[in-house]
Parts: C-alpha cells; sequence; structure tokens
C-alpha cells in the first residue's frame, strides 16, 4: 500500500475530520468509549511515563492518558492535517507531530508504552509499523494495538459483515458525511486478518510475549505486545 494508498487515506481522514468523533459513537452505539476506556485500564495497570499514541487522529485516547494516567507524559501522531487540525483547536496543549506510522520520528528506546487505537489496520504496512514501535519502544516496553476486527463466532461474522457493507455506509451517507470514505474503512475491517493472525505477525516482529481479548463479542479486539 505504500505512498499512493497512504495520500489517498490522508484525504479521507481530513475530509471526515470534524464529525470524526460523532459518527464513531453513533456508529458504534457509543461503544467506542467503552472500548477506550478498557484498553486505559490495561495502561494504568502498566504505569508508563513516557507514551506514544499513533494514528491520535482527534485525540481521544490523550485526552484520557492526560485525565487518568498521573506522571505520564504522552505525544500524539497522525498522518491528517485534517485531524490534527480539529485536534490543535480544542487541545493546544497536546505535544502532537505529523507523521506515518512506518516511519517514526524518534530515536530508539524512546517510549514506555506506544497505543494506537483504530489506526492499526489502515498502516501501509503492518509489519513496517509493528518493527518501528518495536524500535522505539524500550526494552521493557508494551504495545497497546485496539482495533475494529470481525468476531470470531461464525454467526455474528456474518451479522458484522453485514452491518459493515450496508449499514454503515448508509448512515455515514444519510448524515451528510464522505460515503466513499466510510466504505474504505468498512472494508479495511473486513479484509483485516483474524485476530489469531494479527499475534503472529507481531510476535514474527521480534515481540516477546503478545495476546488479545475481544471486546464486544470481537466487534473489537485489544492487543497488547511486551518487548521482553
Amino acid at each position: 500500500m505504500a505512498l499512493k494508498e497512504s495520500k489517498v487515506l490522508e484525504k479521507y481522514f481530513d475530509t471526515i475530520a470534524p464529525g470524526y468523533e460523532t459518527m464513531n459513537s453513533l456508529l458504534s452505539l457509543n461503544l467506542d468509549r467503552l472500548w477506550r476506556a478498557r484498553m486505559l485500564t490495561k495502561i494504568t495497570e502498566f504505569g508508563p511515563k513516557t507514551i506514544l499514541d499513533v494514528a491520535c487522529g482527534t485525540c481521544d485516547v490523550l485526552r484520557l492518558l492526560e485525565a487518568e494516567v498521573k506522571s505520564c507524559t504522552a505525544v500524539g501522531l497522525d498522518l491528517s492535517h485534517g485531524m490534527l487540525s480539529v485536534a490543535k483547536s480544542s487541545h493546544p496543549s497536546f505535544k502532537l507531530l505529523r507523521g506515518n506510522g512506518v516511519e517514526l520520528p524518534f530515536p530508539d528506546n524512546s517510549f514506555d508504552a506506544i497505543t494506537i487505537a483504530f489506526g492499526f489496520r489502515n498502516m501501509p504496512s503492518h509489519e513496517q509499523f509493528l518493527l518501528e514501535a518495536k524500535r522505539v519502544l524500550k526494552k521493557d516496553g508494551r504495545l497497546f494495538i485496539l482495533e475494529l476486527t470481525q468476531p470470531e463466532n461464525r454467526f455474528l461474522k456474518v451479522l458484522n459483515s453485514v452491518y459493515l457493507r450496508t449499514v454503515l455506509p448508509f448512515v455515514s451517507g444519510f448524515f451528510g458525511r464522505d460515503k466513499e470514505a466510510y466504505q474504505y474503512l468498512a472494508n479495511s475491517i473486513r479484509h483485516f486478518p483474524d485476530q489469531k493472525t494479527v499475534i503472529s505477525i507481531i510476535l514474527k516482529c521480534g515481540f516477546k510475549k503478545a495476546n488479545y481479548e475481544l471486546q464486544t463479542f470481537g466487534v473489537t479486539t485489544l492487543f497488547v505486545a511486551d518487548c521482553s
């Protein structure tokens, strides 16, 4: 997917940035807040002092980190000018950088933890992102990936596929959002690897341990990987 497709993604996210959080809440029946809160619980238990949030979007994760993870320094990174513009207008004090997740602009061993919520599946290369994440994490660092996935249960997977093909693009189009962009996002979920395959890719990229927890029957999955 390289540079050309990254430019397409950047255009999509620039277009939907102003209403991104509202649409996420609507399309997930407000469950996206619960999913992030569960990830935050895991982060708090780990207790990192420095965190990088990749594909930070409009900073919904950074807001939680600022409120709940005390004595923590957090940095947000995103490819979309539109997303960063919305975030900066609401939270000018946040440290935000524009950049690509497969070429992280940080030296080795920079962060205790890296988070990425609903952005991993859109990376130009899953493997390259994981290699970069491992590079900038400290030797005892931890990676948290929260991602929209397909349920492991076959019946629920069929229902979720129907929702992604029909309901999601219809609702987004009805509310005047970029239907093409949300259709792309729906397709990216349908074609994303299953949970066990993601774990195998993580381990292949050098992480020593990785596990996952299904959220809402597997509509969303939280992956956690340790460097050591």
